[in-house]
């Protein structure tokens, strides 16, 4: 699999929360991936848009996703979301950016189990995740209200910057066009959710970070606690191991 230069990490997150599907009796992951423009970061996500169970998007409305995506991840077709960009379904009226959140984060946490609106009625529970991208910038902007919906809790988030040396080698691989951009990257998925033993020792083990990083968003943990547990199983299943092992966590 050839790599996007720099990005080793990056990937390898993207892939174990796009595996985190075929996990049994786990929900999705669900990715924020916060970067400067310029990051690579849409490039990251456009690598692995083609494979199966996945929905790439570069606009889209609550309204939207429900006409068109809900019924997809009902029958199991689609079992990630993956937006390019989050910026672009953010820029538009306050109304419908605050409405697409909100349904986001049922989405990617409870799960979507009743709505009706003039034009939508739904009544069947349906979980998915969701891998997106954004700058640092806009994650900041305090008119999204990210923290009060507890949005970010349910999401791993992969920060990034570039040091000069690194930004130098970049350079050096556009101009010898080994950049990796624009390549498409196949995952073999299992066909059916498999089992994964994650060990009492290591489990407790996520608990004093767990609320570390709890704390920092000013909540218990609990989240990112479970969210970790699936994750670990993730890269287990990723590597075709059926127990995770002290190299996973």
């Amino acid at each position: 699999m050839t790599r996007i230069i720099e990005l080793d990490a990056l990937e390898k997150t993207v892939r174990a929360t796009l595996w985190s599907a075929y996990v049994k009796d786990e929900k999705s992951l669900s990715l924020l991936i916060v970067a400067k423009p310029e990051s690579a970061k849409t490039a990251v996500l456009k690598k692995y848009r083609e494979n199966k169970g996945i929905v790439y998007l570069t606009d889209c409305t609550a309204y939207g996703l429900t006409r068109d995506i809900l019924p997809k991840i009902m029958s199991g077709e689609v079992k990630h979301i993956m937006i390019g960009d989050l910026i672009t379904p953010l820029s538009k009226s306050t109304k419908t950016r605050q409405s697409l959140i909100a349904f986001l984060n049922n989405l990617t946490e409870e799960g979507v189990a009743k709505m009706t609106t003039y034009t939508t009625v739904w009544d069947r529970e349906v979980n998915c995740g969701l891998i997106t991208a954004i700058t640092d910038d806009a994650l900041e902007d305090g008119r999204h209200d990210w923290a009060k919906m507890g949005f970010l809790s349910r999401m791993f988030l992969f920060s990034y910057s570039y040091p000069i040396p690194v930004v130098y080698r970049i350079f050096e691989s556009l101009v010898e066009d080994k950049s990796a951009i624009g390549e498409q990257a196949t995952l073999d998925f299992p066909p059916h959710p498999q089992d994964v033993v994650l060990p009492v020792d290591i489990t407790k083990e996520l608990i004093p970070l767990s609320m570390k990083i709890g704390e920092s968003m000013k909540l218990h943990g609990f989240r990112f606690f479970l969210n970790t547990k699936t994750m670990l199983k993730s890269l287990a299943l990723m590597k075709g191991k059926a127990a995770v092992e002290r190299e996973e966590l």
